[in-house]
């Protein structure tokens, strides 16, 4: 083998490792510390959503609100919402922790979810669950575990929960249970 061929291959080797490199540093790095971080986080919000008519959906408050760079979900630590009736009163949802996915269209409350009617609509209802889904563009609120709803001198308990905070419709889907106690 003579110098030439020998050189030649030395710099095409060169070329490709070089070419090589350059493609994998241009690639977005796939997983590590830059996807596990937030692309953004809010601290001590208030955020206030509108429909497409510009009518109020909800008002979002809390302590903190961290953007996932990689699915745009967002994750909630003891989010307040407050979700306006047909009236525009508020029926206030707290819970330890929230999750709103992609989109945007739903809000997961997850932990301790309590939920308050307005204090001007009586009965004064109080509905307390583990995991409540928020339907923002119907007003409605689901959940497929136990949910347990109180109203003076009525506790009813089950699985399974549909509210319609537009009609004022609270249902309990299933092992429905009630106790009442007639007030004085």
């Amino acid at each position: 083998m003579n110098w030439r061929t020998v050189l030649t291959l030395a710099l095409l080797a060169a070329a490709i490792a070089s070419g090589w490199s350059v493609w994998r540093m241009s690639r977005p790095v796939e997983s590590g510390v830059l996807n596990a971080r937030p692309d953004y986080v809010l601290r001590n919000y208030e955020i206030t959503s509108l429909d497409a008519r510009g009518k109020e959906q909800f008002t979002l408050r809390g302590p903190v609100l961290e953007r996932s760079p990689t699915d745009q979900s967002m994750r909630l630590a003891t989010p307040e919402f407050l979700v306006p009736d047909a009236e525009g009163a508020y029926w206030e949802i707290h819970a330890e922790a929230g999750i709103v996915p992609p989109g945007g269209g739903r809000l997961e409350v997850i932990g301790g979810v309590s939920a308050q009617s307005p204090a001007s609509k009586p009965p004064a209802t109080r509905i307390e669950a583990d995991q409540l889904t928020l339907d923002v563009d119907h007003h409605q609120a689901t959940s497929s575990g136990k949910v347990t709803i109180t109203r003076p001198g009525l506790t009813m308990t089950g699985m399974g929960l549909l509210a319609n905070f537009d009609r004022k419709q609270v249902s309990l889907l299933s092992k429905v249970q009630t106790r009442y106690a007639p007030q004085p």
